[in-house]
């Protein structure tokens, strides 16, 4: 478990965005170009039968625990579905040593942070934390999974959450319709059912069958230790012989813990499937069957699927969607334990999902008759074993890739198997793939849309497949690194800090914009400015420097917030020179060809109207447009439809030129390059730009008025009611900022008031936040909740209630500690990414704070006091004045 902002991305592994990056978090790089995998995996089996498997990294500051359980969706009894998820909630409720939230406030008091996530084959349970508090989190890691004791009131409590988790699944398109994908792709298999259950399934789950569960299945010879990081492998195995030796027993439950192997039937036979939803874009999806992880061409359907989806320069992204046919398009192998599925998707206008299953089937059909080239192979070739590099940048990444092999598959070196068969790989086998498993009579289609007129018939489906595609007859802790600064005679500002651990480069140029910097008829423009500013230049096409990118295996693309826009790029170290000069094509030398105006102005419009479908983001978009009232800061980054349909190539252009200029521009560089050859390099490709800076006038200044200001909006579509109360908050340079922050995590994360009072003990929701929001001005500080409808007057009153306690006593000694901790800890563990470390340097050089303060972060944080708190409440939070955004849901059916 984690913050409620994050932890129902638990259930992504059931989601077509999870699927989508599986094999990423599956296997280490192999040793097949420059890059050289130096570590170990160390692996000791306990008495008990219990695995501990060890990756020592010396120069990370943070470690990674996780411990991986052999059991998931697929192996809960009939009526109890949900259970295995509902157990993993269970777990962070309290053990024998620890009352409840003690777990979460345990490990947030010493820096970290906690998690777990529920799939159809394994539960994980994992902590990332300073390497300083290894200990301790092994001794709490230990004890929730062994000492849980299933309090028959926290059970009742958590089952409302659950079913506040299951509805607000509900209002997710596309969760709803990865669902209906899984269970046209599996009849008989668990695969086919929801890792979170029904709300009658989980309300059918007593305490009785919590433990028959914990007794069943967590055991020591079905669970395993992975711990990668700044560790002594020795130690570790001290520790967890202390921790999980003799104490944890085998599975001995007649019964229960044995997974039971289910078949599959095979197909026989077109499936298909169609919802009604009003939502967009529309959506569309075919799979087809295929082997498990462990199946020798699995390597091939991952190179296939590459060829089509991966990079600009891919098949899909060329013939769909630059043709605007699609929005996206994307094709994967789903390979879990069990046989699994090839998945292609697509989403689209309402009025083109049969233009896009056609583009689909015609690709498919294209593969089974045409040979791939060998350029096109070797860049598809390149894209699957480059991605695993990207991967290992955390140790949560790496600790995954651990554990998932040696508990799925029992083999931690199978990446041997799969790297040689990947590298032997040739046009033929491509080609036999495709025609052994896309097969008309093995297919299963589906479509969600807002009328089901729109979408292709099952004849018309299946007479699109027999005429297209043509299947074979049978079937087949180093000191913190200094910082370099410079400004070049120009007014470039360069940051640069060196990190050797990987042959990788971060980048990140850019200049003050932003909706900060729009108006009310341009609202957006710099978000279209910043999808297009790849989509041709000067001296490169759209599909050129796709190709370019593609080939190099990095990643150089535009970004535009509320007070910044610019361009990020990754590349491989010996690519550097060429990737400094692709940065300045993009940033210096961009045309925005009208082609391609429309078609992302096209894609830009249906994300604003799919935006609707996120109450979250909904309601915080209704937050801010009656917070500010005057201020730019009330405009959505995407903008509007009006405004967006309104924004012309001019308009694009004359804004790039004035705003792209030196003077005000900051480039930060981090990674495996030295301080004189990034200098080299950035004035070799920008020292001769020149002009003057951007001036975008005065803004308005915001001025509030008394007492509450609230808006309402009537979503009786959707079942969950969201509310966000917040106040006015500070600039980046204001003094309270710091001490805000402590506020916040007061407040935040698991063990924080909001989540213990109003979820734990009110079980008023499954998700209830809160954050701060600064700005180059005054920015805002919300409390956010989704309920019942017939609960929104409670949660007001919840929120109010914790403002007044914040602000007529002050915080524990023990909050202000673990808030302060939590903070610390939660910055490094975000620290692990190289461009993570060169946005480290990127803002406050841009918004004009002092770095060596910005890069203070331990000290400032950790020296914030309780009085200061209590202060802060004061001035910025209070009960009789306040902004109120609500999204109102209808009533639920039963309710």
């Amino acid at each position: 478990m984690k913050k409620q902002t994050t932890r129902s991305r638990r259930h992504s592994l059931v989601c077509l965005c999870f699927l989508l990056f599986l094999h990423t978090f599956l296997f280490p790089l192999s040793t097949s170009f420059a890059f050289v995998d130096r570590g170990e995996t160390l692996s000791r089996t306990l008495p008990n039968g219990f695995e501990v498997l060890v990756r020592e990294e010396p120069t990370q500051k943070v470690v990674e625990l996780q411990v991986w359980v052999g059991v998931g969706s697929r192996d809960e009894p009939e009526g109890k579905e949900g259970i295995a998820h509902l157990f993993e909630h269970m777990l962070f409720k309290g053990t024998t040593r620890r009352g409840v939230g003690e777990i979460a406030r345990t490990v947030e008091a010493a820096g970290g942070g906690i998690n777990a996530y529920t799939s159809m084959d394994h539960t994980v349970y994992h902590i990332t934390i300073a390497r300083n508090y290894f200990d301790t989190a092994m001794d709490v890691l230990a004890d929730a999974v062994q000492n849980p004791t299933f309090d028959a009131g926290e059970l009742k409590r958590e089952k409302l959450v659950v079913v506040e988790e299951i509805h607000r699944g509900k209002d997710n398109p596309s969760r709803v319709f990865s669902e209906e994908m899984l269970k046209a792709a599996y009849k008989v298999h668990p695969y086919g059912r929801t890792v979170i259950g029904t709300p009658e399934s989980v309300g059918s789950v007593s305490r009785s069958d919590m433990v028959r569960f914990h007794q069943g299945w967590y055991g020591a010879d079905n669970m395993k230790l992975v711990v990668v990081g700044g560790v002594r492998a020795e130690h570790v195995f001290e520790l967890a012989n202390r921790h999980f030796g003799e104490a944890l027993p085998g599975r001995d439950l007649p019964g229960v813990g044995r997974r039971k192997e289910v078949l599959e039937p095979a197909r026989d036979g077109l499936r298909t499937f169609g919802i009604t939803m009003d939502t967009e874009p529309a959506r569309l999806a075919v799979t087809f069957p295929i082997g498990n992880l462990t199946d020798p061409e699995t390597p091939v359907l991952d190179l296939l699927a590459a060829i089509l989806s991966t990079g600009r320069s891919s098949r899909f992204p060329v013939r769909l969607r630059d043709e605007g046919i699609v929005h996206s398009a994307w094709a994967y192998a789903y390979t879990p334990r069990d046989p699994g599925i090839f998945v292609l998707g697509a989403a689209s206008g309402q009025d083109r999902v049969g233009d896009a299953l056609e583009g689909i089937i015609s690709e498919l059909a294209r593969l089974q008759t045409e040979m791939v080239s060998e350029e096109e192979l070797d860049r598809a070739r390149d894209q699957v074993v480059n991605d695993k590099l990207f991967s290992r940048e955390t140790v949560e990444g790496l600790a995954r890739e651990i554990g998932y092999q040696a508990l799925t598959l029992g083999d931690v070196r199978f990446n041997d198997r799969y790297y040689s068969r990947l590298q032997s790989v040739d046009p033929g086998d491509i080609r036999a793939a495709a025609r052994r498993v896309f097969r008309p009579d093995t297919a299963a289609v589906g479509f969600m849309t807002k009328v089901a007129g729109s979408r292709p018939g099952e004849e018309d489906i299946r007479r699109l497949l027999a005429d297209t595609l043509k299947p074979d007859e049978v079937q087949a802790d180093p000191e913190r690194v200094p910082v370099y600064r410079s400004t070049l005679p120009n007014g470039i500002v360069l940051t640069v800090r060196e990190d050797h651990s990987l042959p990788l480069v971060a980048v990140r140029a850019g200049v003050l914009g932003g909706s900060r910097y729009e108006t009310e008829k341009n609202q957006g423009i710099f978000n279209l400015m910043a999808h297009l500013l790849t989509r041709g230049t000067e001296g490169y096409t759209a599909q050129e420097m796709a190709r370019k990118l593609d080939g190099m295996s990095a990643t150089l693309g535009g970004f535009s917030g509320r007070n910044s826009f610019g361009v990020t790029g990754k590349f491989l170290a010996r690519d550097a020179g060429v990737g400094f000069s692709l940065v300045r094509e993009v940033l210096t030398r961009a045309v925005f060809p009208r082609n391609e105006v429309e078609l992302f102005r096209e894609r830009i419009i249906s994300g604003i109207r799919a935006r609707k479908d996120d109450m979250t983001s909904f309601s915080l978009d209704l937050f801010r447009r009656t917070l500010f009232r005057e201020h730019p800061y009330r405009f959505p980054v995407m903008g509007t439809e009006e405004t967006v349909a309104g924004l012309t190539g001019q308009d694009i252009s004359a804004l790039y030129r004035a705003v792209v200029q030196p003077e005000g521009m900051v480039i930060s560089v981090t990674g495996d390059i030295t301080v004189a050859e990034a200098y080299r390099l950035v004035e070799d490709n920008f020292g001769n730009m020149s002009g003057e800076p951007h001036d975008p006038g005065p803004l308005p200044v915001e001025v509030r008025s008394p007492g509450v200001v609230s808006d309402r909006v009537d979503r009786r579509d959707k079942t969950q009611t969201h509310v966000i109360l917040g106040y006015p908050g500070p600039t980046l340079k204001d003094n309270d900022l710091d001490t805000l922050e402590v506020l916040n995590a007061v407040l935040a994360g698991q063990g924080g008031r909001l989540f213990t009072r109003l979820r734990d003990e009110e079980g008023l929701a499954y998700s209830v936040f809160s954050f701060v929001a600064p700005g180059i001005d005054p920015g805002f500080i919300a409390f956010g909740i989704g309920v019942s409808p017939d609960r929104e007057a409670e949660a007001v009153e919840g929120f109010l209630r914790q403002v007044l306690l914040l602000r007529e006593e002050p915080a524990s000694d023990d909050e202000i500690d673990r808030a302060g901790r939590y903070l610390v800890g939660n910055h490094m563990i975000e620290l692990q990414t190289l461009q993570s470390r060169a946005d480290e340097l990127f803002f406050p050089v841009l918004y004009g704070q002092e770095l060596e303060k910005a890069l203070a972060f331990e000290n400032r944080i950790l020296s914030v006091t309780a009085e200061q708190v209590q202060a802060a409440a004061v001035r910025y939070l209070d009960p009789d004045n306040y902004t109120l955004a609500v999204v109102q849901g209808g009533e639920r059916e039963g309710d």
